[in-house]
């Protein structure tokens, strides 16, 4: 699954102002406030993790302790990982409404396949 502008789903903790960019008609002395994340920002990826992990343990996943990129749940006694940004292993693909789609726009991008190296 693909989240699309995932990082701009990040809520920002802290005030972050930025100047405006060249092109944009403002006063010399004006900058922008920012109430969410955007590409390229230091914070962005840190917020987007933090907004992710809290909706995929509203639904029930537990974080992995090894590797906190890795969340999982057990469902009808089968398990279910989602990897980074939601590759998604699960062996009955009914349980794949179990991750809520309308809190970020998602695309499916099919199953993933091995290549091999030549």
């Amino acid at each position: 699954m693909d989240v699309k502008s995932a990082f701009l789903n990040g809520d920002l903790e802290n005030e972050i102002f930025m100047r405006i960019p060249p092109g944009v008609e403002a006063k010399e002395e004006q900058v922008w406030l920012l109430h969410k994340a955007l590409y390229g920002l230091k914070q962005a990826s840190r917020e987007w993790y933090l907004k992710l992990k809290g909706r995929l343990e509203e639904l029930g996943f537990k974080r992995s302790n090894a590797d906190h990129g890795v969340f999982t749940k057990i469902i009808d006694g089968e398990p279910f990982l989602i990897v980074d940004d939601f590759l998604l292993f699960l062996s009955n693909i009914s349980h794949i409404g179990t991750v809520n789609k309308r809190h970020f726009e998602m695309k499916d991008l099919e199953e993933v396949t091995q290549s091999r190296p030549q």
